[in-house]
């Protein structure tokens, strides 16, 4: 089991030092210095978590085991702990989580999101918060766009477009001036904002899936 996930890999990085290279896609840079002073220990502990969802239940038992008794009880531990339990709920959160097979039909998947929200997508959305952004698209869709504009909503909604010239941007791709879509864009904004935000995070996923795969030496010339 300690060699399945550093032997998918075929970067430099992972033929030179196979344990710093996993621990590092796994975002467990600042554990280097323990991880790497006991690869005895954190090697096939690290190797069960990135092939977990595909392990018999037998082989997770032990690698929760030592994950609990034998890791020095810290914020490591809970670290650990984190990555097991949030790629059962989300595996896609983890692309080192996912089988070949997985991450191949993910990266199509997000390609063709992005391709499908393109001809709606502002492209990007500068200097926005997400909590503003969330706080006014959950009171649109729980109140509906005309009582969300009396309501904190429309403050949330008038920062991020006078901030990112948002409005602006969508007039231009709906062939509209100003003043017309003020009048009939309100329901229109929220709806473009969201096609944008999944445009951009699918965009950003294909990314990390291409970087994954090319770092199994999955992808053919024409897609690196």
């Amino acid at each position: 089991m300690t060699a399945v996930a550093t032997d998918r890999y075929v970067t430099s990085d992972f033929n030179s030092a196979p344990l710093a290279a996993l621990a590092d896609l796994m975002g467990l840079n600042g554990y280097q210095s323990q991880i790497m002073a006991s690869p005895e220990l954190f090697s096939p502990i690290l190797n069960g978590i990135s092939v977990y969802r595909h392990i018999e239940n037998p082989q997770r038992r032990e690698i929760l085991s030592a994950i609990r008794n034998d890791v020095p009880r810290g914020k490591l531990t809970d670290k650990l702990m984190g990555l097991v339990t949030s790629q059962i709920v989300q595996p896609y959160w983890y692309m080192w989580s996912l089988s070949d097979e997985e991450l191949m039909e993910f990266f199509n998947f997000s390609q063709a999101t992005s391709s499908a929200t393109d001809p709606l997508s502002v492209g990007s959305l500068p200097d926005f918060s997400v909590g503003s952004l969330a706080t006014a698209l959950v009171v649109m869709s729980l109140k509906g766009p005309r009582a969300a504009l009396k309501e904190q909503a429309q403050e949330q909604i008038d920062a991020l477009t006078k901030k990112s010239g948002l409005v602006q941007e969508i007039s231009k791709r709906l062939g509209i001036g100003g003043r017309l879509l003020s009048a009939v864009g309100i329901a229109s904004i929220p709806t473009i904002i969201v096609i944008s935000g999944l445009n951009i995070m699918a965009r950003k996923e294909s990314e990390v899936a291409r970087r994954e795969l090319a770092a199994r030496g999955l992808l053919a010339y024409q897609d690196l």
